[in-house]
This record gives C-alpha cells, structure tokens and sequence, in this order.
C-alpha cells in the first residue's frame, strides 16, 4: 500500500512541476544601462537590482530592454538639470516613460507578442539624488 502512495504521490509532482513550468509569464531578462561618457561604463540591471550611478547636470544615460536574448527597444534618459527627461533611441517601439515629479520617472516596456498584443512590464524606476542617480529594475 505504501508503495502505491508513493508512485501516485511521485506521479503528482511531476505532473503539477510539468503544469507550472508551461504557465510562467514571459518577462524582461535585463536593463543595461550605459552612462554615455568617454569611455562609456556600463551597467547590467537584473530583476531586483539597483545601481547608484553619478549624475552631473546634462549627464545622458542610454538604456537598453532585452527579451529572450536581445535588445528590443531602447532609449536615453537626460539631467537637464531642472529635471529627468527622456527620449526613445531612434525608431525604438514599445518603450515609455512616466515622470512621477520632476526627480523620479518609470519606464515601462511593451513585450514584443506574435498576437497583435504586448504586455507592458515596467523596465526601471529611476530616482535622482543631489549629485546621484539610481536605476532599479523591480522583480
């Protein structure tokens, strides 16, 4: 009898870590963040990660989304000094930010889906600090 528990039990789990690995939502893998100096440093922001970063006035940031392996959209983010702007790279899609005053923004990128739809994730939630900047890729 317990041996039947047991392989039924077994058959159970396996059948239940099948079913959830197929129901996993699709997300975004990494943020690179690359301050655009000479040289350039570069950041690579995973799921959960912050960065504090520099940020004299006029300081420009580029920012790179990657899914399944590629980056598929882009764009910069400026201290103009009175606030954080940004702007998409050239003919970038599904890429857009929201400034939450005038020392916070999010960004918020469209994955690419087959279907005609896309799921909006946010990307960065980015925060300027006296002479810093901080650049966090929720989980």
């Amino acid at each position: 009898m317990r041996d039947g528990l047991r392989r039924a039990f077994a058959a159970a789990t396996l059948l239940a870590a099948f079913v959830l690995a197929g129901c996993a939502d699709p997300g975004l893998e990494r943020v690179d963040v690359a301050w655009e100096t000479d040289p350039p440093p570069r950041w690579g922001l995973y799921p959960g990660y912050r960065q504090e970063i520099p940020c004299p006035k006029g300081a420009a940031y580029h920012v790179n989304v990657y899914f399944k392996g590629k980056a598929f959209t882009g764009g910069t983010i400026t201290n103009a000094g009175y606030a954080l702007s940004f702007r998409p790279a050239p003919g970038a899609q599904g890429i857009e930010a929201e400034r939450n005053g005038p020392d916070r923004m999010t960004v918020f990128a469209t994955l690419p889906v087959a279907q005609g739809q896309g799921k909006r994730l946010t990307a960065l939630r980015i925060e300027r600090k006296a002479e810093t900047i901080v650049f966090e890729f929720p989980k």
